[in-house]
Parts: structure tokens; sequence; C-alpha cells
């Protein structure tokens, strides 16, 4: 039996959050509302949704706040959707951790479509054909099926998207892969606006396994062309 998903919908205006909890009710989801950032905050340390689809614009605290916050003490996935179509307001929602970002006006077939692959990244098995069992480089282990990540005995706790980009790399040390290449590795409608958002990822990933983020030893580099993971970091 399949396991019922909740979504927190965290939207200001009443009558686009009912709309969009109408609509992901009908796709077979739970919902539940927040209408400000502090309210959202709440909703998620007490009730622990599956996903958060959160707006950028909020009474109390804003979007990029609350994902600041969510991100720093969960694994939870959170879809950022606003007005703002600007490109550094997409790369602030990745820099806070932000799994996917969508631009109203948007169309909640699309919401929906987004919201299936996002958790099927953070819940399905991340083992895709010929990634083996585990994935280790170094003192890095990565075991797909369990989605886990362990620097030596240290876990290293990833968002999905961060999960699925260290997987790629690691699996083949040595192999550069552009930005392109690494963004379709979680987002299956990958195209070239969103390129630069995996160099947030990247930093973010950085800031988790290198010893010192500013100089990387594991995941370097390799101008005007994407990034590798080192073999012997």
């Amino acid at each position: 039996m399949q396991t019922m998903h909740t979504i927190l919908v965290v939207e200001d205006e009443p009558e686009l959050n009912q709309m969009v909890r109408d609509f992901l009710t009908h796709r077979g989801y739970e919902t539940i509302e927040a209408r400000d950032g502090a309210s959202a905050l709440r909703t998620v340390f007490e009730r622990a949704p599956d996903l958060v689809i959160l707006d950028l614009n909020l009474p109390t605290l804003d979007g990029i706040d609350v994902a600041r916050t969510i991100r720093a003490q969960t694994t939870t996935p959170v879809i950022m959707v606003t007005a703002r179509g600007e490109e550094e307001d997409r790369l602030r929602g990745f820099e806070v951790g932000a799994d996917d970002y969508v631009v109203k006006p948007f169309s909640l077939p699309e919401l929906a479509m987004r919201v299936a692959a996002v958790l099927r990244r953070g819940t399905g098995n991340g083992r895709s054909a010929g990634t083996p069992a585990r994935i280790v480089v170094g003192d890095l282990v990565i075991d797909p099926d369990r989605r886990t990540v362990h620097v030596g005995d240290r876990p290293v706790h990833m968002t999905a998207a961060q999960f699925a980009i260290l997987s790629r790399l690691a699996a083949h040390p040595g192999r550069v892969y552009t930005r392109l290449q690494l963004l379709e590795s979680f987002q299956e409608d990958a195209f070239e606006g969103y390129e630069r958002s995996i160099d947030v990822h990247i930093k973010n990933i950085r800031k988790l396994i290198e010893e010192n983020p500013r100089e990387p030893r594991r995941v370097v580099t390799v101008w005007g062309v994407g990034y590798r993971m080192e073999a012997s970091p």
C-alpha cells in the first residue's frame, strides 16, 4: 500500500493557497496550510510534512529565512514559489537549500509534476542502472539505497538534489561533468537557464564534505567545463 505524502502549502494569498491544496488533494496528497513564515516553521517541526511548497514573499518571516531554518534542522524537500523570475532570486533559493523553484503564474499540473519529481528523488531507491551498491572515494562513502553519506565516521545530511549531484560525480572519479549533465541528475526538465544553480549546489556540497571548502580537494572545478570528483582527495 502506497503511503500518502503530506504537503505543507505556505502561501499568504487565501485563494491561491486553497486552489493549490485542492488540486494536490485531488492528486492523492494530504495537504496542510500556513499563511506566514512563523506558522510555517511551527507546522514543519510539529507535523513533519514530506514536502513544503513555500512562497518567497510572506508576512512575519520571508521564504528565504524559512527555507534556511528548515534546511538547518531537517532534510525536508522545499519547492520555492514566487512572482520573482530573476535568476538571482532562483539562486538565492537554491543557496539556502531549495530543491526546486516555480515562478508565478504557474500551471497546477506543472506544480504537481515537480512535487512528484522531488518526492521521487527523496524517497525512492537512489541507485540508477549501473550504479554500485556503495560508492567509495577515499573516506567518502555513499549508500544510494539507504541515501546516506559519510565522510569517515561522520554522517553528512544532504538534500535530494545535493545527494544526486554528489552520487553522480563520485560514481565516476576523474570524469568531468558539465553543469547541464549534473542538473539532469535531479531535474527531469533540465534546461540551460538553470545551469548556474549547479554552482550553488556544489558550493553547499563542499561545505558539507570538504575540510576547507575554499580550497576543495574532493569536488574540483574544471574551468570552462564543469566539475569532477578527484579519485584521491
